[in-house]
Parts: C-alpha cells; structure tokens; sequence
C-alpha cells in the first residue's frame, strides 16, 4: 500500500465538510532514487530518508502557519510540502492536495486540506525510519463537528492548527512515533 492515497480536488474536500465525512490513509513506501542518508530537521528529528526529512519540515512550517493563523505563510509552506511530496511514489495525490492548499487564501479551506493531509502523513511517518527524536501525533476532539482531527508535532506541547489562538491549547497526545 502506497504513503498516500489518492485525494479527490479542493471541492470534494470542502463537500466532505459540509457532509462531515473523512477518509484514511496508507502506507509508507519510500520514493525510488532518493539520498537515504541520515539528516537532522531543525526540530532535531533524523530520519533515514532526506525526502522524508524535508517533508516533515514543511508539513511542521505548515502546522506552524496554521497555529499562527497566516493563510499567506501557510500557502508558502503548503507550496514547499508540495514539491518535496511529488517525489515520493504513492504520494502524488497528496501533493495535489497541498498544491491546491497553497493556493488558496482561505483558512477553513486550507484546515480542511491540512487534515486530510495529516491523515496521509501519520500514516507514512508510522512506518518510517526514525532514528533519533520523536514525533507526536496530536489530536482534537473538537474539529470538524467534534469528529476530531489529527496531526504531526515534533513538540508534545499541544499548539492546534486547527482553531489557532480561538483554542490554542484544545487537543491531547494519541501517539509518540519514535
């Protein structure tokens, strides 16, 4: 099974809003070609996989933007996750996704696609190789007509992407990926 599933286009996801429905993911399976040399982020994270590594550091620009509530720096970070997902096999759906993320301005619009995203991503770093730090994958109860929703933090501290400062703190820690 691929990293990430296929992803219908901005308007399904905004459908799934107003229908509230939500969708899983795959597994991980590491692009062909890539450098699979040990990199640190500037979270202090190492992964096996450079592809992986950059991924994780735009996903968490992008976490970060959303948490701040800066559609502009989100769009910029989205644009960024895009291009490093394109190159993972499985994945290509999933950087449609975040392409369309980037270009939009509207913040419910791009949480929406964030989630699916994240869904895509748990799954893929579940089965990466970590080999120092660890990643948290957080979750709020609150998002989506209290369906909740997940994401990928390098801090255990809860910073919600998804409400921003409205309720910052909302969320708890479901898993540690180490």
């Amino acid at each position: 099974m691929n990293a990430c599933k296929p992803r219908n286009s901005l308007l399904i996801m905004m459908l799934m809003v107003i229908f509230a429905a939500c969708n899983g993911s795959g597994q991980n399976n590491k692009s062909d070609g890539v450098d699979t040399s040990s990199t640190v982020t500037a979270e202090g994270i190492i992964l096996e996989d450079d592809t992986l590594t950059n991924v994780l550091a735009a996903y968490m620009q992008l976490k970060d933007a959303l948490v701040a509530s800066d559609a502009k720096i989100a769009g910029e970070a989205s644009d960024k996750l895009a291009e490093n997902l394109k190159i993972i096999h499985g994945c290509e759906n999933t950087a449609i996704l975040a392409q369309e993320l980037a270009n939009s301005n509207d913040l419910t619009l791009q949480r929406t696609a964030f989630s699916t995203i994240s869904k895509d991503l748990i799954a893929m770093y579940q089965h990466a190789s970590l080999n120092s730090g660890e990643i948290y994958v957080m979750h709020c109860p609150m998002y989506n007509n209290k369906q909740g929703g997940d994401w990928l933090s390098t801090s255990a501290e809860i910073k919600n992407p998804y409400f921003g400062n409205e309720m910052l703190t909302c969320g708890t820690v479901i898993q540690e990926i180490k």
